[in-house]
């Protein structure tokens, strides 16, 4: 288990729109342009919590088919 608390996916997603090659948060993710990538609701705080106006977080569609972050 995380120090943080664990992993919960409920289907959102980060999409990052920079003008940057990409996104490193340094802590495991790497957003690239348009290319939509599942994270969990803990990740999805935490991006949204920088921000930022070129990251985009999708609400929960309660929906998950594997992959994703973390």
């Amino acid at each position: 288990m995380p120090a943080d608390g664990p992993c919960v996916f409920t289907g959102k997603t980060a999409i990052y729109y920079g003008t940057d090659a990409y996104f490193d948060d340094e802590k495991g993710h790497v957003l690239h342009p348009n290319q939509p990538l599942a994270v969990c609701d803990k990740k999805a705080g935490a991006l949204s919590a920088l921000g930022r106006k070129d990251i985009f977080i999708s609400g929960s569609t309660l929906f998950y088919d594997g992959g994703g972050c973390c």
